[in-house]
């Protein structure tokens, strides 16, 4: 197991198992079936010692698929998999739910003995990784004083992904790959979509003796991109604190120089709160398959097609539009700008009007369920905008 090092192999294994079907992918490598415990991949059950031996073979072609009668399917099979953010289940038992921000019971600045209280906690679903997440989102990273490449300034935090590592000597000796948690990270800044945030207390105040894991709570994903670290490709993001809902990284690591105890998270109380569904605009995107249903324009980044989800009834008070599908387009950047600022229109017919002009019309999938009375509130409200602007460039034009 300790020759199993490539992500890649594990993600073309994956791959293939979904491609093929578990009775045709354990036929073609001649596995046994598990009988209790499973690897759990981005939703997917998969046999556990049959992965890691199918990876093997990947990697190491000359060899071909490692025998399972190598290795243990018990502790041994729990830290291979764990390497590459796996972690083994039992199918009797309950799989643990993904949960995108806030977890009951975990307001920022709860402290956990170590990680596997954490895991336990729901805070952070991996007792080895520093990424908790799949292709298709992250849920939560974690910031291990072993990565001296990870910094905290001010709300700020700049993380470096997953992979490529040596496992005994920290240096890279491998480029990092896009892909599971990594990808997930990118699809995170994509939508928006908040991550928690999990820190070793030692990161923060650089004294080795610091153990504990403090909850730092909810961070965006403001920016993504390349650098290099030992000459191999690394990536790196940016995370900020999310206002209200999670602590300064700096306050903290300075409280905790100090000796202090970490100040709750200052959060504005409110009777309502809005709980955005990600997955709505998830499902729109999908939907289009992250065409601009106003322009057409489809684009396609490093990190795969970007999209945004563009509500047409804002949230919140007034307007209180609802957060499903019906009140949603799949737009790209300039156009989703251009419909916010209240340039962009749909007329009951489906013409895209852009501050008056016809500029064509809006793709509709019949399977969307769009609701037009957003869309005629949109168009009522962009008007009611649009007077207002031109009555204050008309009065600033007479000196009042």
């Amino acid at each position: 197991m300790s020759e199993l090092t490539d992500p890649s192999a594990i993600s073309k294994a994956i791959d293939e198992f979904r491609a093929l079907g578990r009775e045709a992918f354990l036929a073609k490598h001649g596995q046994q079936p598990s009988v209790r415990y499973f690897a759990e991949a981005d939703g997917t059950l998969i046999d556990s010692k049959p992965l890691l031996a199918v990876a093997y073979g990947i990697q190491h072609p000359e060899r071909g698929p490692l025998s399972v009668r190598l290795f243990s399917g018990g502790e041994q099979t729990r830290r291979a998999l764990r390497q590459f953010g796996i972690e083994l289940v039992s199918k009797t038992g309950d799989t643990p739910a993904r949960v995108y921000g806030d977890i009951p019971d975990c307001p920022p600045g709860t402290a956990f003995r170590d990680r596997r209280e954490a895991y336990d906690a729901g805070v952070h679903r991996t007792t080895q990784a520093g990424i908790a997440g799949q292709a298709s989102g992250t849920q939560s990273i974690c910031l291990s004083d072993g990565y001296s490449d990870d910094a905290v300034q001010g709300d700020l935090i700049t993380y470096t992904g997953f992979g490529g590592r040596d496992a005994n000597t920290g240096r890279h000796i491998a480029d990092q790959k896009l892909e599971m948690g990594n990808l997930g990270l990118v699809e995170n800044y994509k939508l928006g979509r908040p991550v928690r945030v999990l820190v070793k207390e030692s990161v923060l105040t650089r004294r080795k003796s610091s153990q504990e894991y403090i909850y730092l709570g909810l961070f965006t994903v403001t920016s993504w991109g390349w650098g290099t670290r030992d000459g191999w490709k690394v990536l790196i993001y940016q995370l900020r604190a999310v206002a209200g809902e999670s602590l300064i990284p700096s306050e903290v690591a300075m409280s905790l120089v100090r000796g202090e105890d970490v100040a709750p998270a200052r959060r504005s109380m409110h009777v309502n709160q809005i709980i955005r569904d990600y997955g709505v605009a998830e499902s729109v995107k999908r939907l289009y398959d992250n065409t601009c249903q106003m322009c057409s324009t489809r684009l396609v980044t490093a990190a795969g097609p970007y999209s945004q989800g563009a509500h047409i009834r804002p949230l919140g008070i007034p307007h209180n539009g609802p957060d499903t599908l019906e009140n949603i387009l799949c737009l790209c950047p300039n156009c989703h700008a251009l419909f916010d600022g209240h340039a962009l229109t749909v007329q009951p017919d489906g013409t895209v009007m852009n501050l008056g002009i016809a500029t064509g019309k809006l793709r509709v999938a019949e399977s969307h369920g769009l609701n037009y009375e957003h869309l005629a509130y949109q168009e009522q409200f962009s008007a009611a905008k649009s007077a207002r602007a031109t009555t204050a460039r008309r009065d600033t034009g007479r000196g009042v």
